[in-house]
Parts: C-alpha cells; structure tokens; sequence
C-alpha cells in the first residue's frame, strides 16, 4: 500500500514534462500581467469617478464597482468569453470571437478593477485636506494634483492591500483553463490525459503555485515594507 501511494504521488512525472508545464505556467503570467494593467487603469478611472463632485459620476464610478466588485470570477469569465462576442455580433451584425487568452484578460481585469477602485478610492479619502487646499492656493492645476500630490500618497497607503490584491489576482489565473486557455492547469490535463495519473501531476501543480505565490508574495511585501518605512522616514 505504501509503495502504491509513493509511485501515485512521484513527482518525478511533473519534472518530466517540465517544458511543456513552464510553457504553461508563462500563459499565467501573462495573463496576469495584461490583466493587472487592465485593473489597475479601470481600477484608477473608476476610483476617480468614485471621488467626483459631479453626483452623476459618483453614482456611474459607484454602480461599476459594485458590479464588477461582486461578480464571481468563473461567471464573469464565461460570460465574457460566450455572451459578450454575442452582443457584439448582435450590435454590429457579425459573427464576433474572442481569443480565449482576450476573454481571460478582460474578465479578470474586470473584476479585479472593482476592487482596485475601492482600494484607490480609501487612499484618496485619506489625504488630508489640507494638503489639496495648499496645492490650490499655489495654483497647480488638477492634472498636477492628482499626479503629484494625489497619487504618491495613494499609492504609499494602499500597497499593502494592492499587494493583496495582486495575489488574489494571480491566484485568479488557475482557472482561465475553462476556456481553453493553455496555461499550467491546462497542461497538466492534457498531459493526464495521456499518462493517466493526476495525482503526481495535481499535487505538482499545486506544489509549483504555493511556492511560486508564497515567493512573489513575501519578496514583494518586504520590499513595499522597506521602500514605505523608506518614504515615511
């Protein structure tokens, strides 16, 4: 019984196919970076809406966070990939498709917006007024503002949760595979389907997105800690 369980669980199948998995694991990182971008520019739009005096923005920038912020991953994901190039097609009157690796980007930049607005937006409430006043009575215009008093203090103040929401984003990425992205889970399948022993092949990948995540994730919050401590001093 003990040498069954050790043959199930010998990773040495994982390492074997290596380079067909690292080809997959690339895709997640591109999809996560493309991704990223995309939330991070509707996050900061959004979030500038959120904050606007005009009532009719604050309630757009309000109704896209709340709905983006609250859409499951996976229905968003589908629904981008099968619905919208529908809706399209309907608007235009022509056939419409979206690359699979489009749809993962745009449906995780999405969601992921939804909560880099709310995060932009808590770092822009808590600027001290004063500081906005001091920039108006110099004459700096609101462009200037927002890049060089607003935004360095935001970004200073939400990249603790940035960081959070980067990972959960990353995370994000394991599931593109249901639209036939080829990233590692969608490798890993095709390879069990040809050796037939998901168990080595499963806990590798599992493996491989622990230490990966678990990595990126302590190496970039010593260096947001060091670089904060760094701008606070």
């Amino acid at each position: 019984m003990t040498d069954n369980l050790k043959q199930a669980l010998d990773l040495s199948l994982f390492w074997e196919y290596r380079a067909i998995l690292l080809q997959g694991l690339v895709s997640n990182a591109l999809v996560f970076l493309c991704a990223a971008v995309l939330a991070l520019s509707m996050g900061v739009g959004a979030a500038l809406m959120r904050v606007h005096r005009f009532f009719p923005f604050r309630l757009i920038g309000m109704l896209y966070v709340e709905a983006f912020r609250n859409a499951p991953d996976y229905i968003m994901l589908v629904w981008v990939h099968f619905v919208l190039p529908l809706l399209i097609g309907i608007l235009i009157r022509r056939r419409v498709e979206l690359h699979p690796f489009m749809s993962a980007v745009i449906a995780l930049g999405l969601v992921y917006s939804g909560y880099f607005a709310e995060t932009f937006r808590a770092g822009m409430q808590a600027i001290p007024r004063g500081n906005l006043d001091a920039a108006h009575a110099f004459g700096m215009s609101e462009g200037l503002i927002l890049w060089r008093i607003i935004l360095p203090q935001v970004v200073r103040r939400m990249l603790p949760e940035a960081l959070n929401q980067f990972v959960s984003l990353f995370k994000a990425t394991t599931i593109v595979s249901l639209i036939a992205v080829p990233d590692l889970m969608y490798a890993v399948s095709m390879v069990t389907q040809q050796e037939m022993r998901p168990l080595p092949l499963y806990t590798g990948a599992a493996i491989t997105y622990f230490l990966l995540i678990f990595l990126l994730a302590s190496g970039v919050r010593g260096f947001s800690e060091r670089w904060r401590r760094k701008i606070l001093a």
